[in-house]
């Protein structure tokens, strides 16, 4: 991605896709379809619009309406699926609770974490800088009265996890410069301010799995949204697509699914499932531009979905030949996605495809 722009820098993948946009979206969207069959090709592709009821109020209770529309579109059952909108209060809570596991480790005061190697304790009291962090009040405020306590108490455990590894790996580094390098890291983000970073991003786990000391719920998972996108009906479909996503790519023996490139991935098969208009016009907004803060949505970026549009409306043309192969639905495109859709459908097609006629 060196080299480029800024203004294609903010349209860019998150991520650097082997072989560039074109060649991988082409190539993954192939093994999508050969994996999960063509079956989502044969539906009409989404568009926002005309996907969100009439009279959409930005409520809970809409958004969560919303996505059971998204998850009944996919296939995916939801009765055992949580949806919930305060992603940037399991965040901070879920911080401010790891803090207190990381406490509980090094004074082996939690039943469920005793009989630690002395020497990861050791790395832990020495290198984290999470001893001593949580705020006992604040904590207690986010949890009062609250549901989402399984959520919560699945990212404070996973953060515990993360700091415990981070701690092994600076006291196991034997060259002094590197250790202190890897001290100076840059930390995760104070648990205030995380959720409000961390609000228009989305988050799925599986509530099945055993951690310690986590309440488990047999056969559910979470899906959680920040409480931002529900004023925006596109970014909720694109988020909630997304997340949706994992549910079905995290338990299958699809390549990649679970790899180092599943989050474009992800977006890939929101894609191919007809969300990409949302995804288009939900991963940049424009009117952050010449801001100090661009505003992004996703891993693919602008371009790559609207290429992996084009691939997508292409195949489906070629497989159900549901009139011309521009269909009407790109004008719900905004003007860039647009404008590479329509580019990339050209190279496709060896032409431009109102010429053809297709």
């Amino acid at each position: 991605m060196t080299g480029l722009s800024f203004r294609d820098l903010v349209r860019a993948p998150r991520v650097e896709l082997p072989g560039g946009s074109v060649r991988w979206v082409d190539e993954s969207l192939r093994l999508l379809i050969g994996h999960f069959g063509t079956d989502p090709l044969r539906r009409p592709a989404v568009v926002p619009g005309e996907f969100v009821p009439a009279g959409y109020d930005g409520s809970e209770a809409a958004a969560r309406h919303v996505c059971l529309k998204v998850s009944e579109r996919m296939g995916i059952p939801s009765e055992r699926i949580r949806f919930s909108f305060q992603l940037e209060k399991v965040v901070e809570a879920g911080q401010l609770l790891g803090a207190t596991i990381v406490d509980a480790y090094v004074a082996q005061t939690h039943p469920a974490l005793r009989g630690a190697a002395p020497e990861d304790i050791a790395a832990v009291r020495k290198h984290s800088r999470l001893l001593g962090a949580t705020s006992d009040d604040r904590l207690e405020e986010l949890l009062e009265d609250d549901g989402l306590l399984p959520e919560i108490q699945r990212f404070a455990f996973l953060d515990f996890l993360t700091e415990l590894v981070r701690c092994r790996e600076i006291a196991a580094e034997p060259d002094p410069a590197r250790q202190a390098e890897l001290e100076q890291q840059p930390d995760r983000p104070e648990p205030r301010t995380a959720g409000s970073e961390a609000s228009s991003a989305g988050r799925w786990t599986d509530l099945t799995y055993c951690l310690p000391g986590v309440e488990l719920l047999p056969g559910y998972t979470a899906v959680m949204l920040g409480s931002d996108i529900l004023t925006d009906p596109t970014v909720l479909i694109a988020a909630a697509s997304h997340e949706l996503g994992h549910q079905v790519l995290m338990s299958s023996d699809m390549p990649g699914g679970t790899g180092p490139l599943r989050e474009p991935l992800t977006d890939l098969y929101a894609v191919l499932h007809g969300f990409g208009i949302a995804h288009a016009n939900a991963a940049l907004d424009e009117t952050t531009l010449g801001t100090p803060t661009v505003e992004t949505f996703g891993y693919l970026g602008e371009r790559a979905v609207a290429e992996a549009l084009a691939v997508y409306r292409f195949r489906q043309h070629r497989l159900i030949r549901d009139g011309p192969l521009l269909p009407e639905w790109h004008q719900a495109l905004d003007p860039e996605p647009r404008a590479r859709f329509l580019a990339r459908l050209d190279e496709l097609v060896g032409g431009p495809p109102t010429v053809l006629g297709w």
